[in-house]
């Protein structure tokens, strides 16, 4: 090969080298920002989820004061007809 046509083929090569390396750049740079957007929805989403919970524990009672007050009703209930059915029975 000549000096010439090695030359090219060097520019050639150094050419290819270079705008790999721009599109590696620009992919990492791509990346980065895919990276800052996926915190950014990781953290919106976890508050979104502190919120549902925070919502969800105002409209639901507390399950063992919703289970006392059930139990207060039913022996309130049978109270009152317990006397009904002894009556009724007699």
């Amino acid at each position: 090969m000549s000096e010439e046509t090695e030359s090219v083929a060097t520019r050639l090569w150094r050419d290819r080298v270079q705008v790999r390396e721009h599109e590696r750049n620009e992919a990492l740079a791509r990346a980065r920002v895919a990276e800052e957007k996926v915190a950014l929805l990781v953290a919106e989403n976890d508050a979104l989820a502190a919120e549902v919970a925070r919502l969800r524990a105002l409209l639901q009672p507390d399950e063992a004061r919703a289970r006392e007050e059930t139990e207060e009703q039913m022996a309130a209930l049978k109270g009152a007809l317990l006397p009904l059915l002894t009556r009724s029975a007699a």
